[in-house]
């Protein structure tokens, strides 16, 4: 039975029902799955998102760190024994250096996972170097989304070792508590935070520095300007939390809810009209769209690869980082219902295709495809042997 390893530095808890379904379809394509991982940095641990795999698919290792950008998982023997070796394409993992000569040597398939471009603000020009030298020592790329292959092509990575995974998280539970949601219970979840009528924003999500809340509130206070019955949601918590409680206080209008899970989540979300998000997008877009919410958002370079799921004019907005502009853009679909009610619809579709499924679809697809690039390609190890 061939066998595939996937290497992760950690195991972030919206990935387990992925794993587990991408384990379940492959054993029955006759393909085992085995998925490595450690316990995080201290500094990562802060964000309690980690968990456990099921044994039959998690190989939970030491990792040892140096400070929290670099990992050292001492995973020779689950490397020997596997026919194709997933690894991520952060700089971080210093087993790439040796997965990279096993690659070149024809001696292991291996294969990166990753967003494409380096999208971290503090990275050297050598780190972005070496991500991209990369790409020239593996056997395949399993891009987070179909927008980042332009980018890989354009960097020698032939199109026919691309899989475009289509990233996404299970988010059929919050459906599900947003749909059991009555109208009714959210009329009295309004009422209770003193939202009597008018249309509701909502942000969703860390509150730390890339996500530019404070951009987020100034176009507020606009749109709130124009839009005299406007009100904003806060859910999360993060660095800028003790900001936004004092912004909070200052303006009644403003509600900070804190951290929200479930259907207290759902709740929240469900209260709301459109998703605002200037800052830097990532999954956040797969929960607005699971409500059925526009995210509206700005350009900037920091985006992560999901914000390709954002389709201008359908399902969001995503106007240029400027205050004035993207306030506008908030007060024209605020104050256009039919505007509203179309986008509305488009997050609906786009939500219905981005799905965990879909993803663990895609993945087996490329790793199928891999496995058989691996049986027609001659390995050294083959032919000392004989």
């Amino acid at each position: 039975m061939p066998r595939v390893l996937i290497i992760q530095a950690q195991m972030k808890h919206y990935r387990i029902p992925f794993f587990t379904r991408l384990s379940d379809i492959l054993r029955r394509d006759g393909i085992e799955l085995q998925v490595a991982y450690s316990a995080p940095h201290g500094l990562h641990d802060k964000a309690r998102d980690d968990g456990e795999l099921p044994p039959e698919v998690g190989r939970k290792v030491k990792g040892h760190w140096w400070g929290a950008r670099i990992i050292y998982q001492p995973l020779w023997r689950e490397i020997a024994q596997a026919d194709v070796v997933v690894t991520g394409h952060e700089n971080k993992y210093m087993m790439n250096c040796w997965l990279f000569l096993l690659s070149a040597l024809r001696l292991k398939t291996v294969a990166l996972w990753g967003l494409g471009p380096c999208l971290e603000e503090d990275q050297s020009n050598f780190s972005h170097w070496l991500r991209e030298r990369a790409l020239g020592l593996v056997d395949w790329y399993f891009a987070y989304t179909h927008g980042i292959t332009a980018y890989l092509r354009q960097r020698g990575m032939p199109a026919d070792r691309i899989t475009a995974v289509e990233n996404a998280v299970d988010t059929s539970e919050l459906h599900k508590s947003i749909e059991s949601i009555g109208d009714d219970e959210i009329a009295q979840a309004k009422l209770r935070l003193g939202i009597p009528s008018g249309p509701v924003g909502i942000y969703c999500g860390i509150l730390e520095p890339t996500k530019h809340v404070p951009f987020l509130v100034s176009a507020a206070q606009l749109v709130r300007a124009r839009v005299p019955d406007f009100h904003l949601l806060i859910v999360g918590t993060g660095p800028d939390r003790g900001w936004v409680e004092r912004t909070a206080i200052e303006n009644p209008w403003i509600h900070y809810l804190g951290p929200k899970f479930g259907r207290d989540k759902a709740m929240a979300l469900r209260m709301a009209d459109i998703f605002l998000l200037p800052g830097r997008v990532g999954l956040a877009v797969l929960d607005s769209f699971a409500a059925g919410l526009p995210l509206l958002t700005t350009d900037l370079a920091i985006h992560g690869p999901e914000v390709a799921y954002l389709i201008d004019g359908e399902n969001g907005r995503r106007t240029a980082h400027d205050l004035q502009i993207y306030a506008d853009a908030v007060t024209e679909v605020l104050r256009s219902p039919r505007l509203l009610q179309s986008m509305r619809q488009g997050a609906v579709r786009t939500a219905s295709k981005y799905t965990i499924e879909a993803m663990a679809e895609n993945y087996r697809a490329g790793i199928i495809q891999c496995l058989a690039l691996r049986d027609s390609t001659p390995r050294m190890a083959s032919a000392l042997s004989k």
